[in-house]
């Protein structure tokens, strides 16, 4: 499975319930990446990524994939964070 697949068949709200995040009915969730008191990630389905717009998260002003996520979530390498993702499909 390539990465464009995987990209294409993995959801990233799939992803985020892994981790126990659930958007509410505004698409946003607390930010795993910072102490976030009040949801400040913005869920985007349609493009399947996400993007934190707390200027204290280090993941701020980054469009974050399903991939991304996890590697960044899990602190592993991109390759490992790859075979994670299509573990999840």
């Amino acid at each position: 499975m390539t990465i464009p697949e995987i990209k294409e068949q993995l959801s990233i709200i799939t992803v985020l319930e892994h981790y126990g995040l659930k958007p509410n009915k505004n698409k946003m969730v607390c930010c795993p990446f910072h102490d976030d008191k009040h949801p400040s990630m913005q869920v985007y389905p349609d493009t399947n990524t996400v993007f934190c717009f707390s200027g204290n998260c280090k993941m701020n002003s980054k469009k974050i994939d399903a991939i991304q996520f996890i590697q960044d979530k899990e602190n592993i390498s991109k390759h490992k964070a790859i075979k994670k993702a299509a573990s999840y499909i």
